[in-house]
């Protein structure tokens, strides 16, 4: 009978032991778990699954716009409305170029929108690159499209409704 409660007393230390030894184990494990390197995989898989859901989100986004930019009608300069076509534009262009210099600096258009365009008194330029390349026939520069289509086919993640008037 005495050989028995020695064993049962160590087989209770042994178990406790075991019971100890697994919490411990588990407790190292979870730990093992919440360091960056584990976090990386699982960090890592949650990013590529969000940019495969902006992308269709972009895509679908993309397909509105058009759908969109189809039905709407207008001219566009510079994610504006306006009112001028490429003849206005040429007309604009051809009378600013005959300003004289001094009349240059104090030139300005609203080339159709509610935008006033306009030079510095020190600098020219703003006018005069948009005089230029309207002369040579490149209206891309200046971000002038004829159609509301066009200026999506060149924009495409750009909401038409966001043009504004």
């Amino acid at each position: 009978m005495e050989k028995l409660k020695k064993n049962r007393i160590w087989l209770t230390v042994i178990g406790f032991g075991i019971v100890i030894v697994v919490i411990l184990l588990m407790m190292l494990h979870q730990q093992k778990q919440a360091t960056p390197e584990a976090q990386e995989a699982s960090y890592s898989s949650s990013v590529k699954a969000s940019s495969i859901s902006q992308d269709a989100q972009d895509t679908d986004n993309e397909k509105a716009y058009a759908k969109k930019a189809a039905t709407m009608k207008g001219h566009v300069f510079q994610e504006l409305f306006t009112t001028w076509n490429k003849d206005d534009f040429r007309k604009w262009a051809n009378s600013y170029n005959s300003l004289s210099d001094e009349d240059k600096y104090k030139a300005s258009s609203y080339f159709g929108t509610s935008a006033k365009y306009y030079n510095l008194r020190t600098d020219k330029s703003t006018l005069s690159n948009i005089a230029d390349s309207i002369l040579q026939n490149d209206f891309k520069s200046i971000s002038y499209f004829d159609t509301v289509k066009e200026f999506n086919k060149a924009y495409p993640a750009v909401d038409p409704d966001t043009i504004k008037k």
